[in-house]
């Protein structure tokens, strides 16, 4: 889904023959095409991120899209090195991991959706999926998964994924 969703940002943004699909019906049909051809799951789980970053830069290289796309699971740099990517207009493929190691936990990941009058409200909650993170601030990032826009707040993500923030301790 991730990859879909990046793919038909990135063809967009590079004047490609490609747009929107317009009905669920649509987008289903091209998901499975892209699943057969660059994505292979693994049942039940579905893919890790190795053959994730496999099945991208394949794709990317039959596109010729001038991406590379690496594997980085960095805790406290994470948000940083999103950031610089969004800056420089390059979207990010974000796991919202399946509580591992501790896989008996139930814990999600709210989705928010933006109302008219410029509140975000609860939308759906998530866990083992990636998004494509297209938007950051210094609270909000802005993703999209099954062709629809929502935001995580950072803080949340950084509790759903247990990141800590580097403490440094001196020595007495």
């Amino acid at each position: 889904v991730a990859a879909y969703d990046l793919l038909l940002y990135l063809e967009k943004k590079h004047g490609k023959d490609f747009s929107f699909p317009l009905t669920r019906q649509e987008y289903i049909r091209g998901l499975e095409k892209l699943q057969r051809r660059y994505f292979p799951l693994l049942y039940p789980r579905g893919i890790n991120g190795l053959l994730l970053t496999f099945g991208l830069n394949r794709m990317f290289l039959e596109r010729r899209l001038p991406y590379v796309a690496f594997w980085a699971a960095s805790g406290r740099k994470l948000f940083a090195r999103m950031a610089d990517m969004l800056r420089q207009d390059i979207p990010v493929v974000l796991s919202v991991g399946p509580n591992f190691p501790l896989v008996w936990q139930k814990n999600r990941l709210v989705f928010y959706r933006l109302a008219y009058d410029g509140r975000f409200f609860p939308a759906a909650d998530v866990t083992g999926h990636y998004v494509t993170a297209l938007e950051m601030t210094d609270e909000w990032v802005k993703i999209a998964s099954w062709g629809r826009s929502y935001y995580i707040r950072i803080d949340e993500y950084e509790d759903y994924e247990d990141i800590e923030e580097e403490e440094i301790y001196e020595e007495d």
